[in-house]
């Protein structure tokens, strides 16, 4: 059965071929692996700098024109095929490969964002802020783009829809934001953008590998392979994707969690000022020190506040909430 939906996918079946086209796509090796380098790392500084001052500048335009040019997908799907074909070198190679690419993102945005540090605000530019904390969507949106790189990849007449994969998933952005960041010590805030990142590499690599998986590229790459080196090649693949699988659901928990907690608290609240002269403005269940931000503006007088605890009584997971209150006042003016 998986063979046959493995063959519709891929168009048709996959053979020692098509596993050496794969390889010449997606991995660093044989002669022209320093020209591959060299493209990577030189599209990979560039998009970083177009990303770093995309997001300084708040457009969202320059921030989309950086997804485009980033080279990160390919050492990442790169990753999930050797994963999926067992190839312990291979998984090697791209891992260092994804790991210099993220470090380099990094050092990007920190060394362009660093002398400009006293001339701007992180919190109040909108690109950035966003950049900071994963959403269930962004996780969701990770796992579907590992199945459209791998499908796109694997391929010959879909590869023209890259760069809309690219798109669809953000790599650079967030590891230049987290550059950004540190150059301006917010580094909580940085953490946050670190974990969007990781949520979407462990997302794709977990979905291209499995892709990869049922279009029987790990049948073909290891049929010659004697019993010992399937063996430790299938063992290894399963360690890397338990590797990846954990963080992954963790991630995916917490983000269930806050997302929970933010629904739970809004009903709540919208609820309790009901009537009253107050409405919500923001629920934030991503703040530090396990608090729940919950932020409202009106005027007039605040309902009791016993009646909102009752509410949300057991619905914060072990967290406080943080009733945040600011008071306005309205006047109408006769122009006349």
């Amino acid at each position: 059965m998986w063979e046959s939906i493995g063959t519709i996918l891929h168009g048709d079946p996959v053979d020692k071929k098509e596993v050496n086209r794969m390889r010449d796509l997606v991995l660093f090796e044989g002669p022209e692996t320093k020209k591959k380098l060299v493209k990577f790392f030189c599209l990979l500084i560039l998009s970083s700098g177009i990303a770093t001052y995309g997001l300084l500048g708040d457009s969202v335009a320059v921030v989309i024109g950086a997804m485009i040019v980033a080279p990160l997908m390919l050492p990442i799907m790169g990753l999930a095929f050797s994963i999926s074909i067992a190839d312990r070198l291979a998984i090697k190679h791209s891992l260092l490969i994804s790991i210099g690419g993220i470090l380099t993102a990094i050092a990007v945005g920190f060394i362009l964002a660093w002398p400009l540090s006293n001339f701007f605000q992180a919190q109040n530019i909108d690109q950035v802020m966003v950049r900071t904390s994963p959403r269930l969507l962004d996780l969701l949106a990770a796992l579907i783009t590992g199945f459209a790189g791998a499908f796109a990849m694997s391929r010959h007449d879909v590869s023209d829809t890259l760069p809309g994969v690219a798109i669809a998933i953000s790599l650079v952005p967030p590891l230049a934001n987290a550059g950004i960041l540190m150059a301006t010590s917010n580094y909580s805030l940085a953490l946050g953008s670190l974990l969007l990142f990781m949520t979407n590499y462990f997302a794709i690599l977990l979905t291209g590998a499995l892709l990869f998986g049922i279009m029987s590229f790990p049948k073909v790459a290891i049929l010659k392979q004697s019993l010992s080196a399937k063996r430790s090649g299938i063992i290894i693949a399963i360690v890397m994707l338990v590797l990846i699988a954990v963080p992954l659901g963790y991630t995916g928990y917490n983000i269930f969690i806050d997302n929970s907690i933010t629904q739970n608290v809004n009903e709540a609240s919208i609820n309790w000022l009901s009537g009253s002269g107050f409405e919500v403005i923001s629920v934030d269940a991503e703040s530090a020190n396990e608090e729940v931000i919950l932020r409202v503006i009106g005027e007039g007088e605040l309902p009791p506040i016993a009646d909102l605890e009752e509410m949300i009584k057991g619905k914060l997971y072990g967290k406080t909430l943080k009733v945040e209150v600011v008071y306005s006042s309205t006047y109408f003016l006769e122009g006349g």
